[in-house]
């Protein structure tokens, strides 16, 4: 029994200004050709199953045209009669249940299971038996869906879902993401054959048994310089996972400049440098520019490094304003815990034991900063 396992495809995905060749936003024909390199591989390479972890599409109503070749792809799979499971991520999933789903045009057709209904469903293909848990109504939903699933002896047990995980470091930064759910790590079971997660869009192994595929495509500076693929798992004897790798736009997040002493043909020295340097072509680049005063800033030469940069897909410079940070620094500064103490205390009515509550409070604080 062999299946492969992607998630986060974001079908539909647009940004920046540059087209392509036929008119369409080059980002969006990006996110396409991604998905499309992992349907060549497949059909050529004819797993047992396809599991698909959520996000096939970036948002609840996709257009037309990403429809169009969502549906195209699912075709040749269909065709090929590989068995495709495939579950709504937080990204196509309607906060309000009336509204509908776009999975429903995937019903109709044969091998393919688009699972979207925010509850758990049961997917046998020969002895293998999929767990399909969609993202779900509830937080409390998807810990009940998640205990809910019982493992069936005679079958390779994999359950698929959509959530962060809470309690893990490299998680953190997906948090607040539209419409997302989070699980305890320990929600994990130890006894499936496979957990295929997705949400998070790096490729990582998250428990002995489960596995993130991350994104098939690049779509934050949080992700740059991370390879994209997917994951074939071989459940032959041992199980053997193995990552394989797609082409897609690289993306770079270039070393920052310290702006702080530097007048303004030196800064963009710095930058003209950086993009001789760093392979920029058609990729999407960043650049910081840290302390930088506004005075300065706007006596760059921006004609000067739009030339320099040109090579790159799109380039884009992140600044931090010497001024705003400096203002930042004094707003939050405070006071020691005593002085704290008293300001906040003078100005909450409390009574007759206000002072007695404060000499107390006093005397921890004391014993706290020694």
């Amino acid at each position: 029994m062999r299946i492969l396992h992607l998630s986060d495809t974001h079908i539909g995905y647009s940004a920046y200004h540059k087209v392509a060749e036929n008119g369409i936003n080059q980002r969006e024909m990006d996110v396409y050709n991604a998905f499309k390199q992992f349907v060549d591989y497949a059909v050529e390479h004819r797993p047992d199953a396809v599991i698909h972890s959520g996000d096939l599409f970036d948002s609840v109503r996709p257009s037309n045209r990403a429809l169009s070749f969502a549906l195209s792809q699912l075709l040749r799979l269909s065709e090929a009669e590989i068995p495709v499971v495939v579950i709504a991520g937080n990204h196509e999933t309607p906060k309000l249940r009336e509204t509908g789903s776009a999975f429903r045009i995937f019903e109709h057709l044969e091998h393919i299971y688009p699972v979207y209904r925010g509850k758990r469903e049961e997917i046998e293909i020969e002895n293998l038996l999929i767990h399909a848990i969609p993202h779900c109504h509830s937080a409390a939903d998807l810990e009940r869906n998640i205990r809910d699933a019982r493992l069936r002896d005679g079958y390779v047990n994999v359950m698929v879902l959509h959530a962060g995980v809470i309690g893990i470091k490299d998680f953190n930064y997906i948090r607040g993401d539209f419409n997302e759910q989070v699980i305890p790590s320990g929600s994990l079971s130890p006894h499936f054959d496979y957990i295929a997660l997705g949400h998070y869009h790096k490729a990582t192994q998250v428990t002995e048994n489960a596995y993130y595929a991350g994104s098939t495509e690049h779509f934050s500076f949080k992700e740059a310089g991370e390879e994209k693929g997917f994951y074939e798992i071989d459940f032959s004897g041992s199980t053997n996972i193995q990552f394989i790798p797609l082409s897609c736009r690289g993306m770079l997040d270039l070393p920052q400049i310290d702006c702080m002493h530097l007048e303004p043909n030196e800064i963009e020295t710095e930058i003209l440098k950086a993009c001789e340097k760093y392979p920029i072509e058609g990729k999407i680049v960043r650049i910081s520019l840290q302390n930088i005063r506004r005075s300065a800033f706007k006596a760059l030469a921006w004609h000067r490094i739009k030339r320099a940069s040109s090579r790159a897909l799109h380039f884009e410079i992140d600044y931090r304003f010497f001024e705003t940070e400096h203002e930042m620094e004094r707003s939050h500064r405070i006071g020691s815990l005593v002085d704290e103490w008293k300001e906040y205390i003078a100005s909450v009515p409390i009574g007759k034991n206000k002072k007695e509550i404060e000499e107390l409070a006093l005397t921890y604080l004391s014993e706290v900063q020694t």
